[in-house]
């Protein structure tokens, strides 16, 4: 296989996606490559383990992949408090967020539209 081959498909992957600053690739803790598709499958099949906070990012009306594929849809998303100063939020956009992934398993988070949210499962 070609170092410029996808790990999990074998399709050939960019070096940098056109029009963007995008690498076209995620790299795995082994080092190897994967296209941004093969990247999104994992992320999916990693909402199967409840037992800790996932990582995501919030878009309209959904939780999403870096490369923006849809990992949960949100349900409720309402003004919360801002208990602290930051740089990334402000009071208007911080949310607290609920939501339902792909497999129907519920999560709940707080953070703003763009921004990256830890999500934890709702129990």
């Amino acid at each position: 296989m070609k170092s410029n081959n996808c790990f999990d498909c074998l399709l050939p992957i960019p070096e940098k996606l056109p029009n963007t600053c995008a690498s076209g690739y995620a790299v795995l803790p082994n080092r190897k490559k994967i296209c941004y598709p093969c990247a999104d499958k994992r992320q999916i099949e990693d909402l199967k383990d409840r037992s800790k906070p996932f990582c995501a990012y919030v878009g309209k009306g959904i939780i999403s992949t870096w490369t923006g594929g849809k990992l949960m849809t949100i349900t409720q998303s309402r003004s919360c408090l801002l208990t602290r100063q930051s740089f990334f939020h402000d009071r208007n956009s911080y949310r607290s967020i609920r939501a339902v992934d792909v497999y129907g398993k519920h999560w709940a988070g707080r953070g703003s539209e763009g921004i990256s949210i830890k999500m934890r499962p709702v129990k």
